[in-house]
């Protein structure tokens, strides 16, 4: 049990908050994101377009916002690191949600 708690933290102190940066795609390579710094936070901009905004790094995972163009609204999101080249990004519409995984483009 202890040497799994250890593999544990091991794993959630193995990343920084920059560590976010960079392009990225989703699944079927049909998009683009690339994250930056802002400030204190994240912003995540696709086709010229702020598309996550006011990420906020505690704890392991991100916090902020994202626009979806096609529907002109804006819902709140998390996004979690599975590696440093895998992040799962969850956008929440009232009760429910739903994950992308999106892979780091070298």
């Amino acid at each position: 049990m202890k040497t799994l708690a250890f593999l544990l933290l091991l794993i959630t102190t193995s990343f920084t908050p920059d560590t976010i940066l960079g392009k990225w795609t989703n699944a079927d390579k049909s998009k683009e994101l690339t994250l930056v710094k802002n400030g204190n936070g994240y912003t995540g901009i696709s086709e010229g377009k702020e598309i996550l905004q006011n990420l906020v790094y505690a704890n392991g995972t991100y916090t902020g916002k994202v626009f979806l163009p096609k529907r002109h609204q804006t819902f709140p999101c998390t996004i979690t690191l599975k590696g440093d080249d895998t992040m799962e990004i969850t956008v929440k519409a009232g009760f429910m949600s739903q994950t992308k995984v999106w892979t780091r483009i070298k």
